[in-house]
């Protein structure tokens, strides 16, 4: 008897095959949610652009174009007296960090130390934009087309994905920007 007074029912135990069953069921189910899921916020509200990677800087589009030798010259530039550019970053942090944790704080001596980076960042970066116009003024209006054409595929592609198109090659392959790595 059971608590209520009627006499117990003895229930068929579940076949361990029904209970693997419905677990894989269960699996499957949650599973094709996770993916419906992560498809919507992969692929879903097109207006929504905090997920995907903004395109490149203009500046960082310019020094890319350049050839590796003349990247390379620049940054040797950029590092002034630290012998290289990255040594200068180094250095530039150092000093933020060193007047950070100063005991007698000095915002003003901070900020002259930034003011000083800022104005360094800026040679750098007007010398990469007039290297990048002597290089663009070399060029033919025909190329000067093709690297304009260039500039905006990587706006518009950066950060988005690759869209099937049937004009690609003929071969049903995505149409990405092309780049020479210069």
């Amino acid at each position: 008897m059971n608590t209520e007074g009627t006499p117990a029912m003895n229930k068929p135990a579940m076949k361990k095959w029904l209970k693997l069953l419905l677990a894989g069921s269960l699996a499957l189910n949650l599973a094709m949610i996770g993916i419906a899921a992560g498809a919507a916020l992969r692929y879903g509200d097109k207006d929504r652009d905090w997920h995907r990677r903004p395109p490149p800087s203009v500046g960082a589009m310019i020094f890319r174009q350049l050839d590796a030798e003349t990247r390379e010259s620049l940054r040797r530039q950029a590092g002034g007296g630290h012998g290289s550019f990255m040594q200068r970053r180094h250095a530039e942090g150092a000093a933020v960090i060193a007047a950070l944790r100063s005991s007698d704080f000095d915002a003003a001596a901070l900020l002259a130390v930034l003011r000083t980076q800022a104005e360094s960042r800026h040679v750098f970066h007007t010398r990469v934009q007039e290297t990048w116009v002597r290089k663009l003024a070399a060029m033919t209006p025909a190329e000067r087309a093709v690297f304009a054409d260039r500039m905006e595929q990587r706006m518009r592609w950066f950060g988005q994905h690759p869209v099937r198109t049937e004009a690609a090659s003929g071969t049903g392959g995505t149409d990405l920007p092309k780049d020479s790595g210069n």
